[in-house]
């Protein structure tokens, strides 16, 4: 069985040329196969706005990177602080990003059109890294929220509220400078459009986010599909998902399947501490107390039955980046270009 890319992909894809209309003035698309990195080095900020954590990547200076360390995001942050206490630093379990913190923004350039990126239950602002990086290093701006009340320190314990609004309070903040700007140091590099992308319940979570002009697309990862309105969509699935199932089995708009690609495909964190059995292990080798559902979704897509993150890492940037820069930047390469074939062995 190979990877599905249903014929609707193609068929509804379409574009402007970049020199007038919605694109006008963005950064055009850049020439490297979409499953590849851009050429821009990526930085990253961690920013609050009205009491929000927002981890932001973006474009940076090409050589400002040189001789600066690549961030490593740890994962005991986003646990209620008596548990994650219990993991030393010698046994932690580190997400690597290809990022840098704090680099100079790219501002030789035209404008950067942005992402809200959402996260799913149980996880936390950085959980889809690879995603984030790939996006900023072809010239995109991604804005992924801590959502209290559901990630990590929520299931284990904390505070449960559902952040409805949340997702449509990035969106203002994009759209509309508040007097104290944290997006102040890239402020004048932003589009003016912008993309919706949710993994899990964070999919759902970006559905609820109103029909408005800025929102050009929405993506769900292996969660609910995208509200239909004027936004394109795309839903991207797994058929080795366990949380997800069937869904979003029959959404509108375009659909993509990834050959044997479990819950955490679109994500880092089959690979975080894999070689000492993975976060949950790890973290019970300790003594934290982690329950059944953090177990679920911790295991789905990680198994030895799953596509390994070498083969379905390469069709999921491939497949979001030529929806990205398709819609938000009107190119018209982008369906043919689109991921077709590729089997997950």
């Amino acid at each position: 069985m190979r990877l599905a890319l249903l014929l609707s992909v193609l068929a509804a894809c379409h574009g402007t040329d970049t020199s007038s209309g919605a694109c006008a003035g963005i950064e055009p698309p850049v020439k490297q196969a979409r499953a590849l990195p851009g050429p821009w080095p990526v930085g990253v900020k961690t920013i609050e706005y009205d009491g929000t954590t927002i981890e932001v990547w973006y474009p940076a200076k090409p050589g400002s990177e040189t001789g600066h360390p690549h961030v490593r995001y740890d994962l005991r942050e986003a646990m209620p602080p008596a548990e994650a206490a219990k993991i030393p630093d010698a046994d932690n379990a580190w997400l690597d990003c290809a990022c840098t913190r704090d680099l100079p923004v790219d501002d030789t350039r035209g404008r950067y059109p942005a992402i809200v990126f959402l996260h799913g239950a149980a996880s936390f602002r950085a959980q889809s890294a690879f995603l984030a990086t790939h996006w900023a290093s072809r010239g995109f701006v991604v804005l992924a929220p801590e959502m209290p009340g559901i990630g990590l320190a929520a299931v284990m314990g904390g505070p449960q509220e559902f952040p409805l609004m949340l997702p449509s309070k990035i969106v203002a903040l994009i759209e509309h400078a508040p007097v104290k700007d944290p997006l102040v140091f890239l402020r004048a590099r932003l589009g003016d459009r912008l993309a919706i992308v949710g993994h899990s319940l964070g999919a759902l979570l970006a559905s609820s986010v109103p029909d408005q002009a800025a929102v050009a697309v929405r993506i769900a990862l292996a969660g609910a599909a995208p509200t239909k309105g004027s936004a394109d969509t795309l839903t991207m699935l797994g058929d080795h998902d366990h949380i997800a199932g069937g869904s979003a089995a029959t959404p509108a708009g375009r659909v993509v399947v990834v050959h044997r690609a479990g819950h955490l495909a679109f994500t880092d964190l089959c690979g975080v501490g894999a070689d000492r059995g993975g976060t949950v292990a790890i973290a019970k080798a300790h003594g934290v107390e982690v329950p059944e559902l953090v177990v679920q979704l911790a295991n789905d897509g990680c198994g030895s039955d799953d596509a390994p993150f070498a083969t379905t890492a390469p069709i999921i940037r491939a497949t979001t980046a030529a929806m990205l820069e398709q819609t938000l930047r009107c190119d018209r390469s982008a369906a043919a270009e689109l991921v077709t074939g590729a089997a997950a062995q």
